[in-house]
């Protein structure tokens, strides 16, 4: 059975550079605009925000708490059980006998005794996510990331489900983009039986903070959505979810809201491994990068000088936009608790707002991920 990259769905993991890919260069998540924009917004060039959100020893004290919740959430305890179809951890069905794990345990806790860890490498040919050709700059990035869930019973056919999340991206060239992540999430979720076609319904609430040496990126993000997960058959799992998001930053280019919709399908090879396929849409806020011409300045609600990428003169612009998001992936067991994954994901974006004057070339940016990962479970 492969190793689910993704602790929310058990879909593939998708690096926090491309969880919102067409809003910032750092994701499940993706990490993932149909989106009110913010009313008022203007084109100007704000100044950086003078409050240090994340540069200060609060930080430390916040992911002091991430972390200890890792540690919590993977205290060894009865584990639940999974859906073999999809690798998924799923909802246990009805237990009249009460042999269940929540019944051995006396506890309605059932906490599984592991915890994941990713390691990767990502090549991105435009971290920017430009549309000149002179504006366009690639990268490399090494990934970490960490996961843990438990799951708390409610009855035979609903639980609550907590992970927690520790990620961490390393650039080679452009280190503004570094980063590190941590956050919580929560999932209520409902299956009606055990039987083997029952769908998983959930809904979902997350929250993040954001590391950066780009210190204009610092900040945080929330998410909330519904979602549903099953088997179409022995070999087909499905995975949909529909979500709002808000970011909040120290520049306001990084303040975001938008919505996403996804779909993913996984076909099990058996002991050969799982192909997989991932779609998403977009739409509402997204932030690309650029010189300050007169398309870019029309386009943009506001713009600052990004500090990302020192030297380049590249200013940073958030404007309206729907993406597409697509990505294939290779999942091939290494063993009972590891495996290797790779993927290739390629967005595109382009601006919903019209121009009045004629513009030259395309208004859309379009970006490419090829990714390695090595996963692991504790």
């Amino acid at each position: 059975m492969a190793i689910p990259k993704h602790p929310e769905s058990a879909q593939s993991r998708v690096l926090k550079g491309m969880r919102d890919i067409s809003v910032e260069h750092s994701t499940n998540i993706s990490p993932a605009f149909s989106l009110a924009l913010m009313s008022g917004a203007s084109r100007v060039y704000p100044s950086d925000r003078q409050s240090p959100l994340l540069r200060s020893p609060t930080l430390w004290g916040q992911v002091g708490v991430i972390v200890a919740a890792l540690l919590i959430l993977s205290t060894p305890m009865a584990s639940t059980a999974q859906d073999t179809a999809t690798g998924t951890v799923v909802v246990p069905g009805p237990d009249p006998a009460g042999t269940g794990p929540a019944a051995m345990a006396r506890s309605p806790w059932s906490i599984p005794d592991r915890v994941q860890v990713d390691l990767g490498y990502t090549y991105d040919d435009n971290v920017t996510r430009a549309r000149s050709a002179d504006e366009i700059l690639a990268d490399q990035l090494l990934g970490l990331n960490l996961s843990t869930d438990g799951a708390l019973r409610i009855n035979d056919n609903t639980r609550v489900v907590a992970t927690g999340m520790l990620d961490g991206e390393k650039f080679f060239t452009y280190d503004g983009l570094s980063n590190l992540s941590g956050g919580l999430r929560a999932e209520l979720q409902y299956r009606q039986s055990a039987a083997f076609d029952a769908v998983t319904y959930g809904a979902f609430a997350g929250g993040w903070l954001d590391n950066y040496a780009s210190h204009l990126r610092d900040g945080g993000h929330i998410a909330l959505g519904v979602d549903a997960q099953g088997a179409l058959t022995d070999r087909i799992g499905v995975y949909g979810a529909l979500a709002w998001n808000r970011r909040y930053a120290q520049s306001e280019v990084w303040d975001l809201n938008y919505y996403s919709a996804r779909l993913n399908l996984d076909y099990s090879l058996g002991r050969s491994g799982t192909v997989y396929l991932n779609g998403e849409y977009l739409h509402g806020n997204t932030v690309s990068d650029g010189r300050p011409s007169l398309v870019n300045v029309s386009l943009a609600q506001v713009f600052v000088l990004d500090d990302a990428f020192p030297g380049k003169q590249l200013y940073a612009y958030r404007f309206a936009a729907r993406t597409w998001v697509g990505t294939v992936g290779y999942n091939l067991p290494l063993g009972p608790r590891t495996a290797i994954d790779i993927s290739w994901r390629r967005a595109q974006g382009t601006p919903t707002d019209q121009l009045d004057f004629p513009v030259q070339g395309s208004l859309r940016y379009v970006d490419n991920q090829y990714t390695v990962f090595l996963l692991t479970v504790f």
